[in-house]
């Protein structure tokens, strides 16, 4: 009678995710600033007890703590599904690169092409009623900076979508509907994609708010938008695994904000 033995924790990933998570973070910056301090800068400070600096101490622990959760159970229950990164996991792990790497990245450019021509056209049909959409205030901020944003989508919006909240809730749905371990069922899989297509549209409203009303055409538009490409990059995540849903939002999002800006 021969036991299953427990699979390892690939830590040496995690700490490679953590550290780009971080980078992609970091990369926000320069384009947040242009973006978002006019308007927060306008607005009236809270009355606090805390110094500046102690505040931005509590705020990077705080992300830090989150992204690390993020990466730990999305990896911890994606072995569990048959979902992950693994040509990033072989390469860490000394197995070399997988002769798989070009499909992946193949498929994930032109994935993202695709849906970045999508959302461009989809884009500039809204500009004229949506006029102080992000987009727009975007072609004003230099082009370094765009390009620089496209980490935080292809990485850390990732690393929380797909990785974390996709992984998480098939999981959870496969444990309700007691289905076979280590098998990730298409109905599983699909209530999980449209779940966190939903979820992603609806995240992107706080910041949204920072630079226009919230109004219900722009409640659907940030669903219609953000869905088509999440929907497309959890199918990617599911068939080819994380690094390729990366290169899609890396180059969706390069495609939108990098060389979009300039169709207005």
């Amino acid at each position: 009678m021969s036991s299953k033995i427990p699979q390892r924790f690939p830590w040496r990933l995690f700490w490679l995710l953590f550290s780009a998570g971080i980078f992609s973070i970091l990369a926000t910056i320069p384009f947040a600033i242009d973006l978002f301090w006019p308007t927060l800068s306008s607005q009236p400070q809270a009355a606090t007890s805390l110094s500046l600096p102690l505040i931005i101490a509590i705020g990077v622990v705080q992300n830090l703590l989150l992204l690390a959760l993020m990466i730990f159970v999305g990896l911890k229950l994606g072995s569990r599904l048959g979902l992950g990164a693994p040509l990033l996991k072989s390469l860490v792990e000394g197995e070399g690169l997988s002769p798989s790497w070009k499909r992946s990245v193949r498929t994930g450019l032109i994935v993202g092409v695709v849906v970045g021509l999508v959302l461009l056209g989809l884009v500039l049909f809204l500009v004229p009623l949506l006029p102080k959409l992000p987009f727009v205030a975007a072609a004003k901020i230099p082009i370094w900076k765009r390009a620089l944003i496209c980490f935080y989508g292809g990485i850390y919006e990732e690393l929380l979508t797909r990785l974390f909240l996709l992984t998480l809730i098939a999981w959870v749905a496969t444990r309700v509907w007691k289905e076979k371990v280590n098998v990730l069922s298409s109905r599983a899989f699909w209530i999980a994609n449209i779940l966190v297509a939903i979820l992603f549209g609806l995240g992107h409203l706080p910041s949204a708010s920072l630079v226009m009303p919230i109004t219900p055409l722009v409640v659907a538009a940030a669903l219609t938008l953000n869905g088509i490409a999440a929907i497309a990059f959890g199918l990617l995540y599911r068939r080819l695994g994380l690094e390729s849903a990366m290169v899609a939002h890396f180059t969706a999002d390069f495609v939108l904000y990098v060389v979009g800006v300039s169709f207005l």
